[in-house]
């Protein structure tokens, strides 16, 4: 159960495990400069194309993928999940997240990518979107960084077969830059058979 004030940070810290590359004054320091840069920014205004921006990674089979700080929402193992009849193979199932059920999307199924064993330890990063929150599984968690976006390559000229909707970008170090919009566009979320088993 979550404490009034407790953080992301806090709640890795409870589970006693520090993620592979994860420093927590490190984490904590970016994420802390991605909130100071966003309130200081004039309204209307992004800073990603002059500043850059920080992004939280993660491994999902072999490769390294990242998510914006701005839409990461909660951090958490991944203990348990129920399947929902009838939804396509990249909907693993839903979860309870502090007494709600939440949609966890599996991103092995959805890049093409091997799935991590059933005994395995996962984790799963839940995605904000307006009032939504949706989980995303991944095999382990690595460090916060901040991306220059001038250096990323586009998808679409980097022909490496990725499904190029979820690819935002790629770094010259094959850091792989998930699109959260398109991640949260996804048909099974609209779904009133997912979305009616949390009210």
């Amino acid at each position: 159960m979550s404490r009034r004030g407790e953080t992301i940070l806090d709640r890795l810290h409870a589970l006693g495990e520090q993620p592979l590359g994860w420093s927590e004054a490190e984490f904590a320091e970016g994420l802390l400069r991605a909130r100071a840069r966003r309130l200081a920014a004039p309204r209307g205004l992004s800073d990603r194309v002059e500043a850059g921006f920080d992004v939280l990674g993660a491994r999902i089979a072999n490769e390294r993928y990242a998510f914006p700080l701005e839409a990461l929402s909660e951090v958490m193992l991944l203990a348990r999940w129920t399947p929902v009849p009838g939804q396509p193979q990249y909907l693993l199932g839903v979860t309870n997240l502090r007494g709600e059920i939440r949609p966890v999307l599996d991103l092995h199924s959805l890049l093409g990518l091997t799935p991590p064993a059933p005994e395995a330890r996962t984790w799963v990063i839940f995605l904000k979107a307006g009032g939504a929150e949706v989980g995303v599984r991944v095999d382990g968690l690595d460090r916060g960084v901040r991306l220059d976006p001038s250096a990323m390559t586009r998808p679409q000229e980097s022909g490496n077969g990725l499904p190029q909707r979820f690819i935002s970008g790629i770094t010259p170090d094959a850091l792989i830059l998930l699109d959260t919009v398109q991640l949260l566009a996804l048909d099974a979320l609209k779904d009133t058979r997912v979305e009616g088993l949390d009210e």
